[in-house]
Formats: C-alpha cells, sequence, structure tokens
C-alpha cells in the first residue's frame, strides 16, 4: 500500500515540472540577418511550425514573405546537446518552380536551439544553403529565432 502512496505522491510532483524536452509542436518567428555583419533583416521576417518526434524526426513548415517557388514540406533529425536545454538540427525541403513545377533544387537547414528554464520557449541561430537542380550550392543565409510551444488548454 505504500507503495501505491509513494507512486502516487512521484507522479504528482512529476506532473508539476516542466517538460524539459524539446518533442511536440512549436511556433517560431524567424528573422533572418546578414551572415558576415549579423545585421538583422526585418523585412525578411517570417513565421514556422516545427514538429519534433520522440524519436528524433522532424517535420517544418515554414514560407518565406516572397513567393518566387514552391517548396515542399521539410523533414529532418535531431538530437539532444550536452546540456538539457541544448539541441542541434538539421532538414531539408525540396524547391519547384511556381509557374511550371518544374524540380529546382533543395535547401538545407541546420540549427542550434536552446530551450527556456520553463521548458515552452526557445532560441535557435540557423544557417540555410540553398542547391540547384545539378546539387550546386548557390545561396546562404543566416537566421534566429525565437518559439513558443503550443500546447493542449487543460
Amino acid at each position: 500500500m505504500s507503495l501505491t502512496i509513494g507512486y502516487a505522491t512521484a507522479t504528482a510532483q512529476n506532473a508539476e515540472q516542466p517538460d524539459r524536452g524539446i518533442d511536440g509542436v512549436w511556433r517560431l518567428t524567424f528573422t533572418p540577418h546578414n551572415c558576415l555583419t549579423g545585421t538583422p533583416i526585418p523585412t525578411a521576417v517570417f513565421e514556422a511550425l516545427f514538429t519534433f518526434h520522440k524519436d528524433g524526426t522532424m517535420s517544418v513548415w515554414s514560407h518565406n514573405n516572397v513567393i518566387t517557388l514552391t517548396r515542399s514540406p521539410s523533414h529532418g533529425l535531431w538530437r539532444r546537446g550536452q546540456g538539457w536545454n541544448e539541441y542541434s538540427t538539421k532538414f531539408i525541403n525540396l524547391h519547384y518552380n511556381l509557374a511550371t513545377g518544374a524540380y529546382q533544387g533543395r535547401q538545407e537547414a541546420k540549427g542550434s536551439f536552446a530551450l527556456s528554464a520553463s521548458g515552452n520557449d526557445l532560441t535557435s541561430t540557423n544557417s540555410t544553403t540553398v542547391f540547384d537542380a545539378n546539387g550546386n550550392a548557390f545561396a546562404f543565409g543566416c537566421s534566429t529565432s525565437i518559439g513558443t510551444r503550443f500546447e493542449l488548454e487543460p
């Protein structure tokens, strides 16, 4: 009987502590910046949705402010770093001509994410490379982001 009470007490205490994992759904705001100077580009800010699955895979939806192409959903990987709040990510999406649908290449992005003490907010630094249909890198970008965990209301 004391085992049951001890279990119930431990469960109640765990329920009060923040979820400190990155898995779940997140809404992020990205601010691109000049990779050399770090100067933000406020006219290029965009929103994204990230889903971190428990198995280390992830899916991302994002769209920048200038629509010149269409892109596939992004798929990628994540892993925990050395600290409880440190994570690294890498994902890919495919690009297609908006008018013709012809394949134009791919974009690969990677980032370093840090969770807040509550586990419900995050910040990141990110870089991206765009490749043409032949696999040649031709564009590079850098950004920072802030994000909030998307939650069910009680």
